[in-house]
């Protein structure tokens, strides 16, 4: 299994792909890839439309995976792990198109 295959699984070996396969998932990705580091959840939720608890679901999710943390007092941000997987997830749409 290659460094790409690596970032896109779980310790577990299960895939994250339902999570890139979500439009609301990349959404937030994606914002904290462009606005990192650092966000709140009522900027998300501002800026993405999303309800409060549909943005706090998505963080958990993105959470439990590694792709984000949370700074209590400082918010949310996309973790190297985040970032490499947007990006690899990004590079392998990008092909297939």
């Amino acid at each position: 299994m290659d460094e790409k295959e690596m970032i896109m699984k779980n310790d577990d070996g299960s895939g994250m792909m339902e999570i890139f396969m979500d439009a609301e998932h990349r959404l937030i990705l994606y914002y904290l890839a462009n606005k990192n580091p650092r966000i709140d959840e009522q900027t998300l939720e501002k800026e993405t439309r999303l309800s409060a608890d549909r943005i706090r679901q998505i963080l958990n999710k993105l959470g439990s995976e590694k792709l984000v943390i949370f700074e209590p007092g400082h918010g949310y941000t996309l973790t190297e792990k985040g970032l490499i997987s947007l990006y690899n997830f990004h590079q392998t749409a990008h092909k297939a198109s």
